[in-house]
């Protein structure tokens, strides 16, 4: 049976490809013009360019976060605030505080990759 993956369809493959790699320490298995394919402990993350025929008109510069997403990946960091650093000097950011709904004490943090796209981290 094949692992579960995920795949993110962006506006800028090497800007939010770069920012994964670097803010949340993924590891890039396979890179072209069009995918980045990062192994996150046995799980296929796959960053994936939107045609740019597509993309005309569209912009990717900062864009806000996307709260009503169908789907949010959640992914074990080594520190949080290393990866919140990061984050945000790469055009993304990750919240100082728990969501609302969250215990206090259970570490988890949402984020949000240039591009607005939700994650939430929890420390390794």
């Amino acid at each position: 049976m094949q692992p579960v993956s995920a795949v993110l369809f962006v506006m800028d493959l090497r800007r939010v490809a770069t920012f994964y790699e670097q803010a949340l320490g993924m590891t890039c298995m396979r890179r072209d013009e069009d995918h980045a394919q990062f192994d996150c402990e046995g799980f296929s993350f796959i960053v994936h360019q939107i045609p740019k025929a597509m993309l005309r008109g569209a912009t990717s510069g900062a864009t806000e976060r996307r709260t009503q997403a169908a789907l949010r990946l959640d992914f074990p960091v080594p520190s949080i605030e290393a990866s919140r650093r990061i984050a945000r000097a790469l055009g993304g950011d990750v919240d100082a505080s728990p969501p609302p709904w969250a215990d206090a004490n259970a570490g988890l943090f949402l984020g949000n990759d240039p591009e607005g796209n939700v994650f939430l981290l929890k420390q390794a």
